[in-house]
C-alpha cells in the first residue's frame, strides 16, 4: 500500500520515507519525462524519476506497477542504461532486463497489490506486438512475462483468487 501511496502525491510532495528506505532510492517527480518512469544512478545512488502527469493518466492500479517495476531495475542493477540507445546485443539486454525488471514488479505486487498485476496484464495484452521503442519487449511478450511470473497456484483472471485443483 505504501507503494501506491506514494504514487498518489500531489506534484512536489515527498514521497513516504518507508518508501524511500524500501533500498534507498530517492523518487524525483520531473513533468518532462517523455516516459512513465526512468531508473538512474546519481553519486552511486538510485534515483526514479517519474513523470506524475502520465502516472495520473495510467491510473493507481498501472502507476504501481510501473513503479515497481522501477524498483527491479534498481534491485538487479539494470539503472542508466534506459536512458540510452542501442542496436544489436545491446537491444536483447535491455529487452531482457525490462522482462526481469516487469517479473520482479510481479512478484513485489502478488501479495500486495493484485489489482495492479491485473491491470497491467490487460495493458501489455491490449498492447500486442506493439513495442514502445526497441529496448522495450512488445506488449505480448511482457504480458507472457507477467504470467509466468505469477506465483503457483494464482489465477491470471483474477490474481487475488487462488486457483483451487
Amino acid at each position: 500500500m505504501a507503494l501506491v501511496a506514494a504514487l498518489l502525491l500531489p506534484w512536489g510532495a515527498k514521497p513516504l520515507p518507508a518508501v524511500q528506505r524500501l533500498v534507498d532510492v530517492q523518487q524525483v517527480p520531473s513533468d518532462t519525462l517523455h516516459d512513465v518512469a526512468v531508473t538512474t544512478f546519481e553519486r552511486g545512488r538510485p534515483v526514479i524519476y517519474y513523470n506524475p502527469g502520465l502516472l495520473q493518466q495510467v491510473g493507481p492500479l498501472l502507476a504501481a506497477f510501473f513503479l515497481a517495476h522501477e524498483y527491479g531495475h534498481v534491485r538487479y542493477g539494470h539503472a542508466g542504461a534506459a536512458l540510452l540507445k542501442g542496436d544489436g546485443e545491446f537491444t536483447v539486454l535491455r529487452q531482457r532486463q525490462e522482462l526481469e525488471a516487469d517479473c520482479y514488479a510481479t512478484r513485489l505486487l502478488a501479495d500486495q497489490n493484485p489489482e495492479a498485476i491485473e491491470a497491467a496484464l490487460r495493458f501489455f495484452t491490449r498492447m500486442g506486438p506493439f513495442r514502445f521503442d526497441s529496448l522495450h519487449p512488445s506488449g505480448s511478450q511482457r504480458a507472457a512475462k507477467i504470467l509466468a511470473c505469477l506465483p503457483a497456484g494464482t489465477d491470471p483472471l483474477n490474481t487475488s483468487t487462488t486457483v483451487r485443483p
